[in-house]
């Protein structure tokens, strides 16, 4: 087996230029400068991350507050149809009511019509499940090739 520490030409472990390092150091720098480089890395992407993660979880929050605004916007459209009603009627209880009837059945059907598309939607990973038992099989012929092999 070869030295490592040595050069052609010369067979103490020192190099042919006065600085010029044995093998062994370079790798061993190498393997430090190596070890340096992926803690920086690292060290750059967690930096990076967590400002990532500060600017989504802003934005998350602004989107919440946007929601929050609408929705009493929302609720003021209702009251304003409330009134509006109440004083075609000249009945606000009756307003309210009728407002109120309309906003239970429209949610209803909406929850009626996609609680039905939900008991036909299956969770289960059908692709990954298939995948699984092709492996199986696989597996299952390899193994008795095997065994025919060494029979």
């Amino acid at each position: 087996m070869a030295d490592l520490h040595t050069t052609p030409g010369r067979s103490d472990g020192m190099g042919t230029g006065s600085g010029d390092a044995p093998l062994g150091d370079l790798i061993r720098q190498l393997a430090q400068d190596s070890a340096v480089l992926v803690r920086q890395e690292v060290a750059l992407a967690k930096a990076e991350l967590v400002g990532n993660v500060k600017s989504v979880a802003r934005d998350i929050i602004m989107v919440a507050v946007g929601g929050v605004v609408a929705l009493i916007g929302a609720m003021v459209l209702i009251l304003f149809l409330v009134l509006a009603v109440g004083d075609a009627l000249d009945e606000y209880w009756l307003g309210a009511l009728i407002v109120g009837l309309l906003f239970v059945i429209v949610g209803g059907l909406l929850a009626k019509s996609n609680l039905n598309k939900l008991k036909h939607e299956s969770v289960a990973p059908t692709r990954t499940l298939e995948t699984l038992k092709e492996d199986k099989q696989w597996l299952q012929s390899e193994i008795k090739q095997a065994k025919r092999d060494l029979a």
